[in-house]
């Protein structure tokens, strides 16, 4: 249903006054590079690529206590419904690829269940886990529902 109510939208946006979307919006090279940075990530279990250094564009990479731990992950969730939605766009990946990518790149924030020392804007740390219940959305209505029953 989404993806139909977005080929309509694409479809219809120029009629109504809206401009075309950049052909960029679609470019293989956003999952591609994602990808490398997925890749790059794993080589350095339980930390995160914050920024790129400005010489090299090199990633620095930090421990998941931190409060930007939650975007990578989150991006590459936003990366399987792109690939659901726009498959053409997504440099040969599939949706379950990059499901299996956040969900294992979000493991090293797991432990942040018990502590954290962010004291601010903590709730970037819970986007991969937002997202995951997303995915299943109505496993997690029937779980919820389910409890609510008196045994």
């Amino acid at each position: 249903m989404r993806q139909l109510l977005l080929c309509v939208m694409l479809f219809l946006a120029p009629a109504f006054g809206y401009p075309l979307l950049p052909p960029e919006l679609f470019s293989p090279l956003i999952a591609q590079k994602l990808f490398a940075t997925a890749r790059l990530a794993q080589s350095v279990p339980g930390s995160y690529p914050q920024y790129t250094t400005r010489d090299t564009g090199e990633w620095l990479f930090f421990g998941a206590d931190t409060w930007t731990s939650g975007f990578l992950p989150a991006t590459f969730y936003a990366l399987a419904e792109r690939a659901a939605l726009c498959p053409r766009s997504m440099h040969g990946t599939t949706r379950e690829q990059w499901l299996d990518i956040a969900r294992s790149s979000a493991t090293g924030e797991i432990p942040l269940e018990l502590h954290t020392s962010v004291g601010h804007d903590v709730g970037f740390l819970s986007f991969p886990f937002v997202d995951e219940l997303t995915v299943y959305e109505t496993m997690h209505t029937l779980t919820c529902t389910a409890s609510l029953i008196p045994t």
